[in-house]
């Protein structure tokens, strides 16, 4: 029986294979930080973005455009005479204001020498058959993304924000084809 026993536990101790649940290297502790830090992760940024600008100049910005033409019956004959006149009042002033309130993730695709994410992400929405595209680029620290994986546009730097839209809404801003062509033309 002894000698049964010991080979029992040779024979049962060479057969054991024992594997841990535990994987060390894509283990991720539920209190780990979520933040991106390396190439591939994402991070969800929140554009935020208000801009006003405003000129004045006296330049030849407003303008009209226009044919006369008479005819007159006296003793002597016909007198007739035709003109074009254009008339300019230069004072053209501008003014433009934007907003564009937005969530967008994007993609690390690099880090530089001083540990900076480089981040890049582009979205495509289409609503009611108007496409509207919006893409970010920029550099970011680490220390400016919230635990939450977000990060507010204004914490980005060398930042490349493009908000674009095509579409019927997009086309009517056109100008019609005589103002363009008279525009062409020089006669504003």
């Amino acid at each position: 029986m002894r000698y049964f026993s010991l080979l029992l536990m040779v024979c049962f101790s060479i057969a054991v294979n024992a594997t841990s649940l535990y994987q060390e290297k894509s283990f991720k502790a539920l209190t780990a930080d979520n933040r991106a830090k390396g190439i591939g992760d994402t991070v969800t940024i929140i554009v935020l973005e208000n801009a006003q600008a405003s000129s004045s100049a006296g330049s030849a910005d407003g303008s009209e455009f226009g044919f006369t033409g008479n005819a007159t019956v006296n003793q002597k004959g016909w007198n007739y005479g035709l003109g074009v006149g254009s008339q300019t009042d230069n004072n053209a002033i501008t003014k433009r204001v934007g907003s564009i309130k937005a969530q967008i993730s994007v993609v690390v695709t690099g880090v530089d020498d001083n540990q900076n994410l480089k981040l890049q992400g582009k979205q495509l929405l289409t609503i009611n058959g108007e496409s509207q595209t919006i893409e970010v680029t920029g550099l970011a620290r680490r220390s400016d993304i919230f635990s939450n994986n977000t990060l507010l546009s204004s914490r980005l730097f060398d930042a490349d924000i493009k908000f674009s839209g095509k579409g019927e809404v997009t086309k009517g801003k056109q100008q019609g084809v005589f103002a363009r062509l008279f525009k062409w033309l020089g006669f504003k």
